[in-house]
């Protein structure tokens, strides 16, 4: 192979590396994931907030009277070499945002969380945050329910070689143990060789040690791999509503032999599946009936609910807050989420002109709402279910999102009961 045509594979190679480890859509928004947030040590990490430490700063916004929220953050001197992502969570309506000016990326669907690198838009010391109301009008013809704007934004600048994100799935065994399989995808985010080892340690009450280990891994240029791990566990510390039981996965990520990033987080083991019948949780069957409510709806609203014995909620189109899916997953409530997708104020007509879900210039949205919610809730063990949409008809808008959302459910069914008893529902 001469010189030139071999510089010429190595210059597509590392253009090929670059664009698939960074992912970042052309509007500067990166994959979606659930909330996950490093820290520098163990002692924090622990802790578990969102207060401002080493990797991570919370965005304090003040609203002006022109729809535009404003706020900053510090570039330290240690971030000068790494990616910034800024997490945009519950804006509740289009928006674009801006960094020191500049355009850094937008959302039509602001109800569920959304980052965006700013990398090249971030410098040293202050920074000027903007998030700009947009019009709405252009969703508005699948947006006909209930809306409110309550934005939360905080920056995240991890290690270069990091954790991008953290899965898991239980299968109950026999003689009273359960196997719990996690994934963790690890990135390199330089233009060189990386080594990390990366240690996990599972608690059962932040005490009692149930397992753990470590695992090495060789990413090249801009790599990413996906870390895999199993642990058995007592069936007891299973969690369902009647036992909302968690244990701890405490995960470090060490370079060359120092603690880059510390991870701890709760994690539920329970197995599901779903059948024609309805879904099972850990071999019992759910009811059919589901309590319904807005997502727009507090702790408060939960806890009177659940003091009223309701422990099924379906929530209606949006995307319910952080702090709400926590409190279900930390009190055993089973928990439906619906896209926000509702175009019931354009009728049922699949004509041109007629109901959204059937015009084909709206898949993309369609399967953006739907792919969006279900990877950045997948981690909360209360979420049993997804629906595709409230009473919105049928079609091709409908048709491709369902797809799009078997293809990342898992054991989750995908439901749509406003579809006319078609074929792109798992329940009927």
């Amino acid at each position: 192979m001469n010189s030139v045509l071999r510089y010429s594979l190595l210059a597509l190679a590392v253009m090929l590396c670059t664009l698939s480890a960074s992912a970042t859509k052309p509007d500067g928004r990166e994959p979606h994931r659930g909330r996950l947030i490093p820290y520098p040590s163990a002692e924090l990490a622990k802790e578990r907030t969102l207060e401002c430490q080493r990797f991570m700063q919370p965005v304090e916004l003040v609203s002006t009277a022109d729809d535009v929220y404003l706020g900053e953050f510090t570039f330290p001197f240690s971030w000068l070499e790494r990616q910034v992502v800024v997490r945009v969570e519950g804006v509740g309506s289009p928006y674009e945002l801006f960094v020191n000016g500049k355009r850094a990326g937008g959302a039509t669907n602001g109800h569920a969380a959304t980052e965006f690198n700013i990398t090249k838009l971030s410098r040293e010391d202050k920074n000027r945050v903007e998030l700009r109301l947009a019009d709405g009008r252009d969703v508005a013809a699948i947006e006909c329910f209930e809306k409110a704007v309550c934005p939360t934004l905080y920056v995240i600048s991890q290690p270069r070689v990091r954790v991008r994100d953290i899965f898991y799935r239980t299968n109950i065994a026999n003689g009273g143990i359960v196997n719990v399989d996690f994934g963790v995808v690890m990135q390199n985010l330089t233009l060189g060789a990386k080594s990390s080892r990366l240690e996990y340690e599972l608690y059962l009450n932040d005490t009692a040690r149930l397992s753990g280990g470590r695992l090495d891994v060789e990413l090249g240029m801009y790599g990413v791999d996906t870390m895999r791990f199993g642990a058995p566990a007592p069936d007891s510390v299973l969690w369902s509503a009647q036992s909302p039981q968690r244990i701890s996965l405490r995960l470090i990520n060490r370079i060359a032999g120092r603690e880059a990033e510390v991870y701890d987080m709760p994690v539920a083991l329970r197995e599901m599946s779903f059948d024609d019948e309805g879904i099972v949780v850990n071999g019992e069957r759910l009811s059919s009936e589901w309590h319904r409510m807005s997502p727009l709806s507090t702790i408060e609203h939960i806890e009177q609910a659940y003091q009223e014995g309701k422990r099924q909620i379906r929530f209606s189109a949006g995307v319910p807050s952080e702090q709400v899916l926590e409190w279900c997953d930390a009190n055993g409530v089973y928990v439906a989420l619906t896209a926000p997708i509702n175009s019931s104020a354009a009728g049922v007509s699949r004509r041109k002109g007629g109901n959204p879900s059937n015009e084909p210039k709206w898949r993309k949205e369609y399967m953006e709402r739907v792919v969006q919610m279900i990877h950045t809730t997948k981690r909360h063990p209360s979420v049993v279910a997804y629906y595709l949409a409230d009473d919105s008809a049928n079609g091709i808008a409908l048709y491709e999102a369902y797809l799009a959302a078997k293809a990342i459910s898992g054991d989750r069914p995908v439901i749509y009961d406003d579809g006319g008893g078609e074929w792109n529902t798992d329940l009927r």
